[in-house]
């Protein structure tokens, strides 16, 4: 079998190509949490064959993660296990040419320099609007595109970010829900189908910028409710324009100045 020969399949995708393959192979990534969405957008881009992947998280597996984090099984709940070691132990299985890098820590302003060296995109595996905005500032100082994800109860949003491009998400949002309303799975609960969506589009989202196809990510929010099998594409094009952003515009980076950050 030729060098590229197990991922032929994605291959004679004509707009991919051998070409995009081999920058694939070449690209590193910083999957910040690897939770439900974490797991599957780390399954997805192992088995695309990208380069290197570091994965960041400091949480332990339990027994109602099963439920929509793919990458465990019952012996990693009984053990309490690291859930990088955990994924890490199965994503080698699936792909051992794959460099991956495992940080059992949480990313705060201290540490989130030093987590993004040396990768070409963030993607959003957390849970939190906390980590979230300080991925955002990081990105947006380094230059660096990534992709936010969120899922609760059956919907979930999805929307890539390509500073100077497009615009970011402190524009969408302008700052992150108060403490208390901020809704989890924890709170609202969440099913695996939506998990499955929304990591499936942020990792193709991934996967056409490592491939040197970022002029097909467009500056939208994509709103996922599978309850209702609704799908919204909401245009975000002159939102840039339009907003007096801290981060993008003025690069105010508060999250990242900041030194009580919370727990998370």
């Amino acid at each position: 079998m030729s060098e590229l020969g197990r991922y032929v399949r994605q291959t004679r995708f004509s707009l991919f190509g051998e070409e995009g393959q081999r920058r694939l192979r070449k690209a590193s990534a910083l999957l910040c949490g690897c939770g439900a969405l974490g797991n599957m957008i780390a399954t997805i881009l192992v088995r695309a064959g990208i380069g290197r992947l570091r994965i960041v998280d400091p949480d332990r597996v339990e027994l109602v993660n099963l439920q929509r984090q793919i990458l465990f099984d019952e012996d990693d709940a009984r053990q309490s296990r690291l859930k990088v070691e955990a994924a890490t132990e199965k994503l080698r299985r699936a792909n051992s040419e794959v460099i991956l890098e495992t940080v059992p820590v949480r990313a705060t302003p201290e540490n989130i320099e030093h987590l993004c060296e040396q990768v070409n995109i963030i993607l959003d595996g957390t849970d939190n609007f906390e980590t979230r905005f300080l991925l955002n500032e990081i990105a947006v100082k380094r230059n660096i595109p990534w992709v936010f994800g969120g899922v609760v109860g059956a919907e979930g949003q999805v929307m890539p970010i390509i500073p100077g491009k497009t615009p970011c998400l402190n524009c969408l949002l302008y700052d992150c829900p108060p403490a208390g309303l901020d809704m989890t799975c924890e709170m609202v609960g969440i099913f695996a189908s939506v998990v499955g969506v929304i990591a499936s589009i942020q990792a193709m989202e991934a996967i056409k910028i490592l491939s040197g196809h970022s002029e097909t990510i467009t500056p939208r929010l994509t709103v996922v409710d599978l309850w209702h099998r609704e799908i919204r594409q909401i245009d975000l094009s002159n939102l840039k324009e339009k907003v007096d952003c801290p981060v993008c515009k003025r690069r105010h980076f508060r999250f990242l100045e900041s030194r009580s950050y919370p727990a998370i």
